[in-house]
């Protein structure tokens, strides 16, 4: 598939819930180390389409990705069906989408992007029997709707609530929105669990990381590291990766799938860290000194057990980035994913 890696990530690194005012996945706004191999890199290092590479995570990676009220219920609709009627004579979907296309081609786009990651999500929980346990739907939605409650009282100062909002806004009834909230934030939170369901199955490895511009002072913290400083208050105040906010600290990704992030940790043991080397990113050179924190073997636990360490991950942080970028390199080979041009015609292969 063509589309950099980075689109991806500009969809599913955000709730899906955009338009329903679901809070971010994240908020650093410094780009992260890309997984992607360099042989999926420009020659300046910076993304490029299929045979170059996806740009390091950016603050794109967290942006949202708006799925209206329209799309979420229309998504399994057939491609040909109306969207309004003149004399008898329908408007087609697909003409509404061309015209969405080339007035707001980023929202359309992210749109059809989150589509499809709903359809891998879908027939890979199929698949492995990954799904959602009841208790954290009810409990998310009611979070969800909660926060929404408040932030509509806020900014109509008290004036309206939900109810009332979603009525003026989409011509729609409380339950409607509800029962639309619910299965958008269900697909949300499938694909969460289906990433990290099919990277546990996979050897990984976790790393930290700090990333900086200039060599001197790349160097300066190596020497503090030799006598004893902390890496991750280095990496909060130096780094300017977009994992700084976290220590340095990316989650556990596979070690099966070949990637930048891995150079020179080949012997490494767990806690040691490379030297300052040079990395070629799409804002031009940087310095970087990366530590071994874990390896770690696929995990041939049985099932529920595996969901249950899932859950328990889930509970205390949101998918990242780099894992949705992982999986996406995983689902290209096992799927086949085409998209289509504002005309209908192939727009990118594989």
């Amino acid at each position: 598939m063509g589309l950099a890696r980075r689109r991806w990530l500009a969809v599913a690194g955000t709730s899906v819930m955009a338009t329903l005012a679901v809070a971010c996945v994240g908020a650093s706004t410094e780009p992260r180390e890309s997984a992607l191999p360099h042989s999926q890199r420009g020659a300046n290092g910076a993304p490029a389409e299929r045979s170059n590479a996806s740009r390091d995570g950016t603050q794109a990676e967290r942006q949202s990705a708006p799925l209206t009220s329209t799309q979420a219920e229309r998504q399994s609709a057939p491609l040909t069906s109306a969207v309004a009627m003149v004399d008898g004579v329908p408007i087609g979907s697909a003409a509404a989408f061309r015209l969405l296309l080339l007035s707001v081609p980023d929202e359309a786009n992210n749109a059809v992007r989150q589509l499809v990651l709903d359809q891998l999500a879908a027939a890979e929980s199929g698949a492995a029997g990954v799904r959602v346990p009841d208790a954290v739907l009810e409990r998310e939605l009611a979070r969800l709707l909660t926060d929404q409650e408040r932030k509509i009282a806020e900014a109509s100062r008290g004036s309206r609530d939900l109810t009332a909002h979603v009525k003026a806004t989409w011509g729609i009834t409380r339950e409607a929105y509800d029962a639309l909230a619910r299965s958008t934030l269900e697909r949300s939170l499938r694909l969460e669990r289906v990433v990290l369901h099919e990277l546990c199955r996979h050897p990984r490895v976790q790393l930290r990381l700090l990333r900086v511009k200039e060599r001197a002072l790349a160097e300066e913290v190596a020497r503090k590291l030799d006598q004893g400083a902390d890496f991750a208050a280095l990496a909060r105040q130096h780094s300017e990766d977009g994992s700084a906010r976290e220590g340095g600290v990316y989650p556990p990704l596979p070690s099966d799938l070949p990637s930048p992030l891995f150079d020179h940790t080949e012997n490494l043991a767990d806690g040691e860290r490379t030297a300052v080397h040079e990395v070629a990113t799409a804002d031009g050179p940087r310095w970087r000194i990366v530590q071994l924190l874990a390896r770690l073997p696929a995990d041939d636990r049985p099932l529920a057990e595996r969901n249950a360490a899932i859950e328990a991950l889930l509970d205390g942080r949101a998918l990242a980035p780099p894992e949705l970028e992982a999986w996406m390199r995983v689902m290209e080979e096992r799927h086949q994913i085409r998209f289509l041009g504002v005309e209908g015609e192939l727009d990118e292969r594989r």
